[in-house]
């Protein structure tokens, strides 16, 4: 069976030698390899992001759900409980799903991988026994009172969350899609669906939702564990598995700013306007937060491709290819969210929320989308080039950033300040990496013309939250919503297959060719 990297390195014997990639010089085989992997990263690939983004839809469904059960100040606890979680599986992973699909790319890849799942489980275990240890003195200094039942289910819940991640991290790698479908589905329909029953049926409570949580992801770590086979660790297997850590370790900080990044601003509201703002910012956020979170999950799925690119100047092709892409098709992706922003608000949050006035945070953090592809864009470069250190320190320095800025802003501005503060510390993030991956490889900046419409679409999204409430701008906004969604779908279209349609290629024209022509 030829896989991708046999024919990579079929189209590397007649490209010529690696080197800079200026605008303009690719070779018809290395727009053809290029063209083979942008496809394969936005069809078959895209397949598991849109198996993970089933976890956000059933989420996005529940959460007016949630929000009515519990309340604002139950919401907020909630709120507060899986920011917990977030940042003991940021701790307890070591990012050692990263080094899964780095290592499987590798000769005897597939054993090896096997072998730091293995890993995995043992540092996973020993970190939730740390947690669930120290637990009074963590949640007094947090600032989340006593050491009750909702964090204590949040502990497990992570502890189990850092197994299964690295397992579907060699499930992605060795591309079992039904495998990895059926574990999305157990952490993600089933963990929703047990969480609401028993808010219901027990009490409605954020300590029965977690609670809920935690038993699927229970469920979801064996069913992945039987799929994966772990193998056991010897001491042939220390050198390996340093590597391993060394190569994962320098994610680990990354992974903990990413959380200050992602979930400080929610405690430090907390602590400043109470659990009901939170829960109003959280509403907000996590409507404008669906695209960088698909746009997290795609990278993270199109990492082992990528991994198996073996020509420089393939892989330099593919990497620009593929932030080009990204850019053109978040434009009416941003665009669309911002444009039916109010409508979502009314459905995901009831009328004690306030949803008029978050329209702004919803925009704010939409457009945050993409300062954010440009910095996956930029970390994929130097995680290509095992500079993971590099992305850890980068990424400490936006989220000490964001902290200092969300202490500064949301005293000033409430809950509007924390979404501004995201969005610098993103903007922040990405000229750090961006500086560095181009001492790696220097891939050509984008299309002047690209730019341009990004910053249109960050200008109008940002003055659309601004617009007045009326039954005729209403329909407008959801006229303007529809159109994006045909927009993006015939830019995609447009790339997957560019001679098949020409009413798609006309229509993605508008913003961008999102062919392989974009390469030049």
């Amino acid at each position: 069976m030829t896989t991708l990297s046999d024919k990579q390195a079929q189209l590397s014997s007649t490209a010529s030698p690696g080197g800079d990639w200026p605008p303009g010089s690719a070779t018809p085989v290395v727009e053809a390899a290029t063209r083979e992997a942008l496809r394969g990263m936005f069809a078959r690939d895209s397949l598991y992001m849109v198996l993970w983004g089933v976890q956000l839809a059933i989420f996005a469904v529940c959460v007016p759900i949630t929000t009515r059960l519990l309340g604002p100040v139950g919401f907020g606890r909630l709120a507060s409980a899986i920011a917990v979680m977030q940042i003991l599986v940021a701790l307890g992973s070591f990012s050692l799903q990263a080094a899964v699909q780095r290592l499987y790319a590798d000769p005897d890849g597939e054993r090896n991988a096997r072998r730091v799942v293995s890993l995995a489980i043992l540092l996973a275990t020993a970190s939730f026994a740390l947690a669930a240890e120290t637990g009074p003195l963590w949640c007094h200094a947090l600032g989340l009172g006593t050491y009750g039942p909702t964090i204590q289910h949040a502990v497990a819940w992570a502890a189990l969350t850092a197994i299964s991640n690295a397992a579907l991290g060699l499930i992605r790698s060795r591309d079992q899609l039904f495998a990895f479908g059926i574990v999305t589905v157990l952490q993600s329909v089933v963990a929703e669906v047990l969480s609401l029953l028993l808010v219901l049926l027990v009490r409605r409570t954020a300590s029965e939702f977690v609670l809920g949580e935690m038993i699927a992801q229970g469920a979801t770590v064996v069913v992945a564990l039987l799929v994966v086979r772990p193998l056991a660790l010897r001491r042939r297997d220390l050198s390996m598995l340093r590597q391993a850590l060394r190569y994962s370790g320098g994610l680990v900080p990354a992974a903990l700013a990413t959380f200050v990044l992602d979930a400080s601003d929610r405690l430090i509201i907390r602590h400043d306007l109470g659990s009901s703002a939170v829960a109003r910012y959280a509403v907000a956020y996590n409507i404008a937060n669906l695209t960088i979170v698909l746009l997290g999950v795609l990278a993270t799925v199109w990492m082992p491709r990528i991994f198996s690119l073996a020509d420089e100047r393939v892989r330099a092709s593919v990497l620009t290819a593929s932030r080009n892409v990204v850019y053109a098709l978040l434009i009416p992706a941003v665009l669309g969210v911002t444009a039916a922003s109010p409508i979502l608000l009314k459905i995901w949050a009831p009328p004690s929320y306030r949803p008029a006035g978050l329209l702004l945070i919803v925009a704010i953090v939409a457009v945050t989308a993409f300062p954010y592809a440009g910095m996956l864009a930029a970390g994929r470069v130097l995680m290509l080039a095992k500079s993971t250190l590099t992305v850890g320190i980068a990424t400490v320095i936006a989220g000490l950033g964001n902290i200092g800025m969300n202490l500064l802003l949301v005293p000033r501005l409430g809950i509007t300040g924390a979404g501004l503060s995201t969005f610098l510390a993103y903007g922040l993030l990405f000229a750090l990496q961006a500086s560095r991956a181009r001492r790696v490889i220097r891939l050509p900046a984008p299309p002047k013309i690209l730019v341009t419409k990004v910053a249109a679409a960050v200008t109008v999204s940002i003055l659309s939250s601004q617009l007045p409430s009326s039954s005729i701008l209403t329909a407008a906004r959801v006229f303007v919503a529809i159109a994006c969604l045909v927009l993006f779908a015939a830019m995609l279209s447009n790339m997957l297959t560019p001679s098949r349609s020409a009413v798609a290629r006309r229509i993605a024209a508008v913003v961008h060719p999102t062919d392989v022509a974009i390469l030049t």
